[in-house]
């Protein structure tokens, strides 16, 4: 409710009871108050619970997956329209680089909130995605997207077939999350 709906309800109320003794003194009439809601549009965000993880395995071959990023869409614009999620793959200062060509995103695990989210099966995901350029790993398309709804990330890594023991090699992967329309 807008303070501005108030005040002309109250400057009318004090209008009708001293427009005349003949209102006044008969105690009637009445004031009418009309209301109006509008949805004011939330925010799209994505929150996330990543760890650093330490996948090892033989030079030149991917490691096993682990699942290492727990993230959740929050969707309370109140449109129609639906999210993608974008994972983007950045070397770490300090550390011999992985590389995007080198590291593989799987994500599923899709739940909605039980207050409203997206079903597992309206979003499109993606498996062992090279992250070679930003990837769209979890999407809406252009269904509704609104509520809460949660996901996981894995990943596999590939180091190179130079790498010796001991080496260390970094990457990090960055999600953001967009509407579709």
């Amino acid at each position: 409710m807008k303070r501005s709906l108030l005040v002309p309800v109250a400057a009318l109320a004090l209008v009708a009871a001293t427009a005349g003794s003949a209102s006044a003194a008969s105690g009637t009439g009445s004031a009418i108050t009309t209301l109006t809601g509008t949805t004011v549009a939330g925010t799209l965000s994505i929150a996330g619970t990543g760890a650093a993880a330490s996948l090892s395995g033989a030079p030149g071959s991917y490691t096993s997956a682990a699942g290492v990023t727990a993230l959740t869409v929050s969707d309370l614009t109140g449109s129609s329209n639906g999210w993608a999620v974008t994972a983007t793959y950045s070397d770490i200062a300090g550390t011999t680089p992985i590389g995007g060509q080198n590291v593989e995103v799987t994500v599923g695990g899709v739940v909605p909130d039980v207050l409203g989210g997206v079903l597992a099966s309206a979003v499109t995901t993606v498996t062992d995605a090279a992250l070679t350029t930003p990837v769209t790993v979890a999407t809406t398309g252009t269904a509704a997207g609104s509520g809460l709804t949660a996901m996981t990330a894995s990943y596999k890594v590939r180091l190179p077939v130079t790498a010796k023991v001991g080496d260390v090699f970094g990457g990090r992967v960055t999600y953001t999350v967009a509407s579709v329309r």
